[in-house]
């Protein structure tokens, strides 16, 4: 064991080398446990950041890699990923957030596990347009995630498709795919690998190719190469073995058609259908997939289940380049003449000149540095390790200072240790490609100089580390060193200013700037950097006019100005005289009349464009005052019966002291902020009336009145009608609130003479059978039903008058 930790220190090769074993599960049952416990406890375990090809994703362990994005009932457990259980209507995905380059095309081969149900519904392996931000998976069901239905639209800018069906619905055209096997696309086509195209939406995905893997036929394959997609039905396990029964490993490659458009496609698969003969075949052999590819791809997998069930699993994916044999190895040449001090990180670049990337679309993705040629030789030749750009290689501590890659092209900086001023530093350097292409290593030598003395930058002549500037002004930025200096860059927000190259510059835009100059001795310094400001100013807002509560008292205007921030800004008033008043000064006002109003950041000297506002004071105090009357007639009540719940109050403003606002509350639970609004009850009741009125935020009155509320209904009859008159021909009493109505009439003697319901009817016109009865005193009835329900009787005499 303490030969096994020796190697884990001493050697970086030999740490990954045992890591890799521990996610592949290489090693022996004690060495696993033992050092695997201390590899994990003792590192981080998201060392490798992905850079490219190869993607090696083994999902053996209970974590994730940060570019693998989970979703649905998708898990990582039990050493696969799980993309659903044996449970009905579940689906899941995965899918690597990588964009990897569609140049050289993609092989991806993977492990996958459809067991333990009742035979559905299956997963797919999709590829997809690798500059795609927003991902969402397409529909479930027969659609494996990837094709859309009639409610739910395709994966997004989706590529390809490659599903292995259980259940048969891929391979149709239910649920609105387009197409499936020829002269069969309704039917269902259980133990099918097919192909669908690129899509988008509800557009697209369209079947391309498709094979059935457990019967005969044109789309068939013979019977000693016959199997199914799942490996068992219920209550079955998981086959790891690929020497037992029910193994399946899928192979799939999109190859270049060298200048042509699109790829040819092949599928192949590793299964085993009877215990220790496993076998490989060709699915789909040189198919022509003429879709023209964007630049990058991303791959993921889905899965779904329906009435019927599956557990559907993946493990140890490998994303790899196809076309393996035109890929050539960058190539790196010697570095030297580069200069560095002590005291500080220095930070440098290889020169393009100093470096070839051979392959189409290739960039650097990782720079390793070793302490000698023979290590660079000794590189782990794993290609699941090859695609990783881990810490433990882009940092290299010598005696004499540490190179580390800084993981942005061929930049990389080294930190001399003191006492090596005057020395030579050598280390060895590799470049990656993003094909996980390594070139050969190459030395990088780097002269110290002695540690310079700090450069600083002035503002505006000024040591200062930032500045708030006015509108328009512009801010001279200088280089303040006690060094010689033979070259000047300015940067600002990180990004080089082209064209800068002075020991001062002036600036007008706001940012974070720094100069990096080299001195006369050739050492590069960095200032620290500086932030030049040009704040905001706030949009002043203030009322036209100011009014103050009582002729002795002056208002504060501040409280007048929309958000008012006093931390913030600096406010500055001016009164017709020209005297000026800064913030709290404003208090010492004493006369109303015109004023203008600024506002300025408190950092700035500046003044924002006045604004004009006059202040009234008025003869008189604040004093609420109100009444009311009844909207139709102007009287205070209508009739002896008082207000009506149904009549229309107007409250009328009395107040004093010129109010600028009003608010009304009626005492059931109804506001007003009109000065003279009009009110209605709908219910009996006492109610107390409230009137606040306002000239300021710290000026107010309030008032208040009683109303009584007495009735919902009014019934008015009149003591006699003439109907010779035309203003008074028909008897009928005057009504409010009423919603059904029984009249009836009778002479001195109870006969009955007259009857209506009719609310809205003209009531009687004195007479009976159409014969005028004669002059005198008769009798009425009213039987009343109001519009809350009410029963109201109401009788009397009244006159008929000829």
């Amino acid at each position: 064991m303490e030969e096994v930790l020796m190697y884990i220190n001493k050697s970086s090769v030999g740490y990954r080398t045992l890591f890799f074993f521990c996610k592949r599960g290489l090693l022996s049952t004690v060495y696993k446990v033992l050092v695997c416990f201390l590899i994990f406890l003792t590192f981080p375990q998201d060392l490798f950041s992905q850079q490219g090809f190869p993607y090696c994703e083994s999902f053996q362990q209970a974590i994730e890699r940060k570019e693998t994005v989970l979703g649905g009932h998708a898990k990582i457990s039990d050493g696969v990923l799980r993309l659903t259980d044996a449970v009905g209507d579940q689906s899941g995905y995965v899918y690597i957030d990588i964009p990897f380059s569609s140049s050289f095309g993609v092989k991806a081969s993977f492990e996958y596990f459809s067991y333990g149900g009742t035979g559905a519904d299956g997963l797919t392996v999709f590829l997809f347009d690798g500059s795609t931000t927003s991902f969402s998976p397409g529909a479930f069901g027969g659609s494996l995630g990837y094709a859309m239905n009639a409610k739910v639209g395709g994966l997004t800018n989706a590529y390809m498709g490659v599903g292995f069906d259980s259940f048969g619905n891929f391979g149709n055209n239910s649920e609105g795919k387009t197409g499936g096997f020829p002269q069969e696309e309704s039917k269902l086509h259980p133990n099918a690998i097919v192909i669908r195209g690129p899509g988008k939406g509800f557009n697209g995905y369209h079947y391309i190719t498709g094979v059935k893997t457990n019967e005969g036929g044109a789309y068939g394959l013979p019977e000693d190469q016959r199997f199914p997609i799942s490996s068992g039905g219920p209550n079955t396990r998981r086959v790891t073995d690929p020497d037992k029964n029910g193994y399946r490993k899928v192979i799939i490659k999109l190859r270049p058609k060298n200048g042509g458009t699109g790829f040819y496609l092949d599928v192949e698969m590793i299964f085993t259908s009877s215990d220790g003969n496993p076998r490989q075949i060709t699915l789909i052999d040189n198919k022509d997939y003429p879709y023209p590819s964007p630049k990058t791809l991303k791959i993921g997998f889905a899965a779904s289940t329906g009435g019927e069930t599956n557990i559907h699993e993946i493990r140890n994916l490998l994303v790899e380049v196809a076309d393996e044999d035109n890929l050539k190895k960058p190539t790196t040449s010697v570095v030297e003449g580069f200069l560095v001090c002590e005291g500080q990180e220095n930070h440098l670049e290889i020169p393009k000149e100093q470096y070839n990337l051979p392959n189409q679309d290739s960039r650097i993705s990782c720079m390793r540095f070793y302490e000698s040629l023979e290590q660079t030789e000794e590189m782990e030749k794993d290609p699941c390790l090859s695609g990783t750009c881990s810490d433990d290689e882009t940092r290299l501590a010598l005696k004499e200072g540490v190179f580390r890659y800084s993981g942005d092209g061929s930049k990389f900086s080294f930190i001399p240790n003191p006492g090596f001023a005057g020395e030579e530093v050598q280390a060895y350097f590799t470049i990656t490609d993003n094909y996980g292409k390594s070139s050969e290593g190459s030395p990088v030598v780097l002269k110290v100089l002695d540690k310079p003395e700090p450069i600083s930058i002035m503002i505006n002549d000024l040591l200062l580390v930032n500045m708030d500037a006015c509108p328009g002004e512009s801010v001279n930025l200088s280089v303040h060193s006690l060094e010689e200096i033979q070259q000047y860059e300015w940067y600002k927000d990180g990004e080089r200013l082209q064209n800068f190259s002075e020991s001062s510059i002036t600036v007008y835009s706001p940012g974070v700037y720094h100069a990096s100059v080299i001195t006369h001795e050739g050492c590069p310094l960095v200032s620290e950097s500086i932030a030049i400001a040009y704040p905001t100013f706030p949009d002043l807002e203030v009322p036209n006019s100011l009014f103050g509560c009582h002729p002795e008292i002056f208002p504060d205007p501040r409280k007048y100005i929309t958000d008012y921030d006093a931390e913030l800004y600096d406010y500055q008033f001016e009164d017709e005289s020209g005297a000026l008043f800064l913030n709290e000064e404003v208090l010492d006002l004493t006369d109303d009349g015109l004023y203008l109003i600024r506002v300025k950041p408190k950092s700035l000297e500046c003044w924002s464009e006045p604004l004009t506002f006059r202040l009234r004071l008025p003869e008189e105090a604040l004093e609420a005052m109100a009444d009311y009357v009844l909207n139709a007639t102007g009287n205070k009540e209508e009739a002896e019966d008082g207000i009506l719940s149904t009549d229309q109050i107007r409250f009328i403003d009395h107040s004093k002291g010129n109010p600028q606002k009003w608010n009304w509350d009626f005492g059931d639970g109804n506001t007003s902020s009109q000065r003279s609004p009009v009110h209605v009850y709908n219910e009996k009741g006492e109610f107390i009336v409230s009137l606040t009125v306002e000239t300021g935020p710290d000026c107010a009155a309030t008032y208040q009145l009683p109303i009584s509320i007495r009735r919902t209904y009014r019934v008015m009859f009149p003591t006699g009608f003439t109907p010779s008159r035309e203003e008074d021909n028909f008897f009928m009493p005057k009504m409010k609130g009423i919603a059904a109505m029984d009249l009836k009439i009778f002479n001195t003697w109870g006969e009955f003479v007259f009857q209506t319901t009719a609310i809205n009817g003209p009531g009687w016109d004195g007479t009976i059978n159409g014969k005028p009865l004669p002059p005198g005193t008769y009798v009425y009835r009213g039987d009343f039903e109001t519009n809350k329900g009410e029963l109201v009787t109401r009788s009397g005499k009244f006159l008929l008058i000829r």
